[in-house]
C-alpha cells in the first residue's frame, strides 16, 4: 500500500514538473533594439565623463605634488616634510570623497542612472510580465550574461515578441 501511495505521489510530482510552460529573453538583445536606452547610455557616459575628466585633473595635481616633493624631500626640513606629506594625504583622501561623491552607490552618476534607466526597464519588465501572462508562462529565463545555460530552443526566445510589444519591431 505505501509503495502505491508513494508511486502515486511520484507520478503527480513528476507531472506538474513536466508541465510547467517556460520561455526564454535575452534582456540585453532587447535593450539594445531600444533606441531611447541606448541615447540614455550615451547621455550617462557624457554625464560621467566630466566628473571623470574632473577627477583626473585632480589627480593629475596630487602627482604633479608628489613628484616635486620627492625631489624636494632631502632638501626640506622634518617639519616642512611632514606639512608637505600631510597636504598630499589630505589631497588624496578629498580626492577619494569626491570619487564616492560622484561615482559611489549613492552617488550623482549612479542617482541619474537610476532616474533615467529605470524607467525604461520598467516598460520593458511591464511588457515581459504581460507577454508571460497572456500566454501562461510559469517561468521567463533571461539568457543574458547567463553563462550556466548551455543550450535553449530559439523557438521558446520571446524577445521578438517582447520588442514587438513596446513597438521596436
Amino acid at each position: 500500500m505505501k509503495r502505491i501511495i508513494l508511486l502515486t505521489l511520484a507520478c503527480l510530482f513528476t507531472e506538474g514538473v513536466f508541465a510547467q510552460k517556460y520561455a526564454f529573453l535575452n534582456t540585453e538583445t532587447i535593450f539594445r533594439a531600444i533606441p531611447e536606452y541606448n541615447t540614455t547610455l550615451e547621455e550617462l557616459e557624457k554625464f560621467a565623463q566630466a566628473y571623470r575628466d574632473q577627477i583626473d585633473a585632480q589627480y593629475d595635481k596630487i602627482a604633479e605634488m608628489y613628484d616635486r616633493y620627492q625631489f624636494q624631500k632631502n632638501n626640506l626640513s622634518e617639519s616642512a616634510r611632514k606639512q608637505v606629506e600631510d597636504n598630499i594625504i589630505g589631497l588624496e583622501q578629498e580626492l577619494e570623497q569626491t570619487q564616492e561623491k560622484y561615482f559611489g552607490p549613492r552617488g550623482e552618476v549612479m542617482t541619474k542612472r537610476i532616474e533615467t534607466i529605470k524607467p525604461i526597464q520598467d516598460r520593458v519588465f511591464t511588457a515581459i510580465d504581460n507577454i508571460a501572462q497572456q500566454n501562461g508562462y510559469d517561468m521567463v529565463i533571461d539568457i543574458a550574461n547567463n553563462s550556466s545555460i548551455i543550450y535553449y530552443n530559439q523557438s521558446l526566445d520571446i524577445s521578438n515578441e517582447v520588442l514587438k510589444s513596446l513597438g521596436i519591431r
